[in-house]
């Protein structure tokens, strides 16, 4: 799983602004315009974290903390012989 920061798009500094041949430019407008959430569907936005799931598709890192952590929530339910308890939140 990757990790990254979405990029601002509409930056003169990372992406150029005007028609241009350049292939960061291009592979930058091609993975961020219209980017959105696996998990929640909710645009990518400049600024947020990111994980790159297996399937390499964006997900907030907020939404795949939340669910990694029902999948171990899960997990140790099953330990736990059904009974369902709380984990402290940092």
């Amino acid at each position: 799983m990757g990790y990254g920061i979405v990029s601002d798009i509409e930056d003169e500094h990372i992406v150029c602004q005007q028609p241009c041949e350049h292939r960061d430019c291009a592979a930058m407008r091609a993975e961020w315009t219209d980017a959105k959430c696996a998990v929640c569907g909710n645009p990518m936005l400049p600024g947020q974290h990111f994980y790159y799931n297996d399937q390499k598709e964006h997900e907030h890192a907020g939404c795949a903390y939340d669910q990694a952590q029902k999948e171990l929530d899960k997990m140790r339910n099953k330990q736990e012989g059904g009974e369902t308890w709380l984990v402290n939140s940092l």
